[in-house]
Parts: C-alpha cells; sequence; structure tokens
C-alpha cells in the first residue's frame, strides 16, 4: 500500500468524532481521483429514522435529490441489502431515468457507492464517490473496496456514538393454554360469562385472566388485547 494512503486511513481511524473524519476521507477521495465524496447513514428497520448527510457535493444537487429522489433511490435500495459495490449506470439508475439525468446535469454521473452493515445496531453506512469525467474500471473497484470497508467499518462506529442507542426488542408475550383458549374466545366476541360457562370455570376466573391479557399485551382494554395477541400471531 502506498505511503500516503496508509497515512490517511491511519488518520480517519484515529478521529474520534465525524466532523474530523469526513474532511480526511475527502483529501483521500480526491487522491483515488474523485471530486466528489459523501456518507450516508441509515437504520434499515427503522423507517422512522432520517438518514443522515455528509458531503461535498453541490448544494443545488442536494436540494434536488431531497426535494426529488431521496424517497426512491436506487443507491439506498442496494446499499441496504448488500456490501458490494454499486456501480452507477445508465443500466443502475433504469428505474428512476429521472435521477441518472440529474446526476449527469450536475456532473456527477461516474461513481459508485458502497456500504458496511451494522446488524447489532441496525446501521447501515455508506460511502459515495463521484467525478465529473472517466467511467470507474473494476480495477479501480479492485484496489479501493478493501480500503473502503475497513474506513466504513470506523465511521460507523463514530456514527454509533453520535446517534441514540437502538431500543431493545420486548420480549415475545408468552399465553398459557388457558390464556390462549380466552382470547381465542374473546375474539368471537364471547363474554366473561359464556367463556365461563364454555370452558367451565367461574366468570371471575375468566375475568382474572382476561386482566393479565391486557397487562401481557400493554394493552387498554380487552379489545385491544385481542388486537395485540392477533399481530403477534396467536389468532
Amino acid at each position: 500500500m502506498e505511503r500516503w494512503k496508509e497515512s490517511q486511513i491511519e488518520q480517519i481511524t484515529r478521529a474520534k468524532e465525524i466532523d474530523n473524519a469526513f474532511p480526511i476521507l475527502r483529501n483521500f477521495a480526491n487522491n483515488i481521483g474523485f471530486q466528489y465524496c459523501g456518507i450516508q447513514v441509515s437504520r434499515p428497520r427503522l423507517p422512522s429514522f432520517k438518514p443522515f448527510f455528509i458531503n461535498n457535493f453541490t448544494p443545488a444537487w442536494n436540494e434536488e435529490y431531497q426535494n426529488n429522489f431521496s424517497a426512491n433511490d436506487p443507491i439506498t435500495e442496494y446499499c441496504h441489502k448488500s456490501m458490494l459495490p454499486f456501480l452507477w449506470s445508465r443500466k443502475a439508475f433504469s428505474k428512476t431515468p429521472l435521477m441518472w439525468s440529474a446526476l449527469q446535469n450536475h456532473r456527477m454521473e461516474h461513481g459508485w457507492s458502497q456500504s458496511f452493515h451494522d446488524e447489532k445496531n441496525d446501521l447501515c453506512c455508506t460511502i459515495s464517490l463521484a467525478r465529473p469525467y472517466c467511467e470507474v474500471f473494476a480495477l479501480e473497484l479492485y484496489d479501493q473496496y478493501g480500503v473502503l470497508q475497513y474506513v466504513l467499518q470506523h465511521l460507523c462506529a463514530l456514527f454509533l456514538i453520535a446517534f441514540p442507542p437502538m431500543l431493545a426488542k420486548p420480549p415475545p408475550v408468552r399465553l398459557s393454554i388457558r390464556e390462549l383458549e380466552i382470547v381465542k374466545l374473546c375474539a368471537l366476541g364471547k363474554t366473561a360469562w359464556e367463556i365461563g360457562q364454555i370452558l367451565n370455570v367461574a366468570e371471575r376466573t375468566v375475568n382474572y385472566h382476561i386482566k393479565n391479557l391486557i397487562t401481557k399485551f400493554n394493552a387498554c382494554n380487552k379489545m385491544s388485547a385481542v388486537i395485540a395477541a392477533s399481530k403477534a400471531g396467536y389468532l
């Protein structure tokens, strides 16, 4: 590995904040022949999370992207599924030709993107490199892919420090055989008295189990508990 490349990678991995790491990454991108460099961070399993961007793209492109293309971006769609490089081309943007035309208009059509997935924390960190001239060749991808994956892992770690932690998923609700019988009968519209007659138990016993169901599903009433049980796959 060239000495300058080793030095810049070392500087990136020593950075403690993304604001410090990005200028180094931008210089690295310039040194390997790319005028534009951008990072996007998203959480694929958390749609409410607004993706974070930092780049040196033109302000006009950033505005056009946010207004017209962010909701249907083939780069994001691909990079959420794969850590292999996404090479920008007319074919790659065949489903979003207007985005491809916009990239050409902003002189950013020659580029590629690749991501790193932190599955545990539901974090997808994507680097995109672009330039106004000269298509990207396979040899470039081969030479730089491993380096960028190494850098992406460090960037993910920096973003995890800045972002709030993911809330742990609550454990699945487990129902006893009696609770399962009762919630199924509740779903059929049976009253506590009717369920007691069917199961040959006292009405207060049925009410006791219904109260437990409401508590287990963190519901506000019996019907809400039935709906929650249905969503959990019990009905």
